[in-house]
């Protein structure tokens, strides 16, 4: 095995930075192992260093840091299919792995969420735009189109008012 030297940017010594990565509270964890996942491609190595565990439970916070990065594209495809498989065997052992927040937003606001990004979006709107239309901060219009904000059906309409449309609702 080729040892990477995946440090060569800090002051810190790999026992120092080791005791960070055992600690996921340490106020520099989610710095050094974003470093960690983005220069080495050996999980064994990975794994010798992050435990399992920490490394499925961080990974979406590291994963935002790591996307940051354009030239990163390919390190992020690969760690979520290593994040996927080791989750789903940490899983099977009866080990508790907490759900990113995505996994916990209803597929039914996921689908309205996108929809209204898609309308706005072919129509040719910012968010900062239809925000000042709506009487709200841009932030409220990311956190509906990302699913992050559970909306009224009274808001719904104030959208689909914004854009022109009609808001059906359907229940099958």
């Amino acid at each position: 095995m080729i040892r990477v030297n995946w440090l060569w940017d800090t002051m810190l010594d790999e026992k120092e930075v080791r005791k960070i990565l055992k600690d996921v509270d340490h106020p520099k964890f989610d710095i050094y192992a974003e470093r960690l996942l983005s220069r080495v491609s050996d999980p064994k190595m990975v794994f010798s260093i992050l435990h399992e565990v920490d490394f499925c439970r961080k990974w979406p916070t590291i994963k935002r840091r790591i996307q940051k990065d354009q030239w990163l594209k390919d390190r992020v495809v690969f760690w979520q299919t290593i994040y996927e498989r080791t989750c789903e065997r940490l899983r099977e052992q009866g080990i508790r792995i907490r759900e990113t927040q995505d996994a916990k937003i209803p597929p039914e606001r996921i689908k309205v969420a996108h929809e209204i990004r898609n309308i706005r979006i072919k129509l040719g709107y910012t968010q900062k735009e239809i925000a000042k239309k709506l009487g709200v901060i841009q932030q409220y219009i990311s956190k509906i189109e990302n699913g992050h904000e559970n909306v009224s059906v009274d808001t719904l309409k104030r959208i689909a008012d914004v854009f022109d449309k009609r808001l059906v609702i359907e229940l099958r």
